[in-house]
C-alpha cells in the first residue's frame, strides 16, 4: 500500500510539473505574438510617416489610417480630409522648394491591450534641400492603432511639439 501511495504521489508530481511548465510555454508564446505585435505597430508608425508626411502622398491615407482617425497637434484637431489638405499644399511647395523631409522616431513606451497598441515615441522631423538642412523640428507623440480585419491601422495620433 505504501509503494503506491508513493506511486501515486511520484506521478501526481510529474503531472503536476509538465502543466507547470505547458502554462509557460504558451505564457511565452503569446509574450512572443505580443512583442511581434507591437514591432508590427512601431512599423506601421515608421512606414506612414515615411509615405504620408515625408512623401507626401494622399493616397496612402487609407492604407495607414482608420476612416475615424484623428490628428490631435498643438490643440488642433486633423482628420483625414484635412490631412489630404494639407499634404496637397505642402506638396506643391515641397516640389517648388525642391526640399524634403527626413523623419527619425525614437521608441519610448508601448501597451498592447487586445485589438489596440498605444505607443509613446519621439518623432525629429528634419527638412533638407540638397546638402543643407533647412530646420529640425522635435515633437513628443503619441499613436493608438487599432487591429483592422487582421490588419493594424493608425486611429489617432498626439502631438506635441518640444521647445528647446
Amino acid at each position: 500500500m505504501k509503494k503506491l501511495i508513493v506511486l501515486l504521489l511520484m506521478i501526481s508530481g510529474i503531472i503536476s510539473c509538465n502543466q507547470k511548465t505547458q502554462i509557460e510555454e504558451e505564457k511565452a508564446g503569446v509574450e512572443i505574438a505580443i512583442d511581434e505585435e507591437i514591432d508590427s505597430v512601431k512599423t506601421l508608425v515608421r512606414t506612414s510617416f515615411e509615405e504620408i508626411w515625408s512623401n507626401l502622398d494622399s493616397t496612402k491615407i487609407e492604407k495607414y489610417h482608420t476612416a475615424d482617425f484623428l490628428l490631435l497637434e498643438n490643440g488642433i484637431v486633423w482628420n483625414n480630409d484635412s490631412v489630404r489638405n494639407y499634404l496637397t499644399k505642402e506638396r506643391r511647395e515641397m516640389e517648388q522648394q525642391q526640399y524634403q523631409r527626413l523623419n527619425r522616431l525614437e521608441f519610448l513606451k508601448s501597451v498592447h491591450n487586445q485589438n489596440t497598441i498605444w505607443i509613446a515615441y519621439d518623432n525629429y522631423g528634419t527638412w533638407v534641400k540638397g546638402t543643407d538642412t533647412l530646420v529640425t523640428v522635435h515633437w513628443l507623440e503619441s499613436a493608438i492603432a487599432i487591429k483592422d480585419e487582421n490588419n493594424w491601422k493608425l486611429q489617432q495620433l498626439h502631438s506635441t511639439r518640444v521647445r528647446k
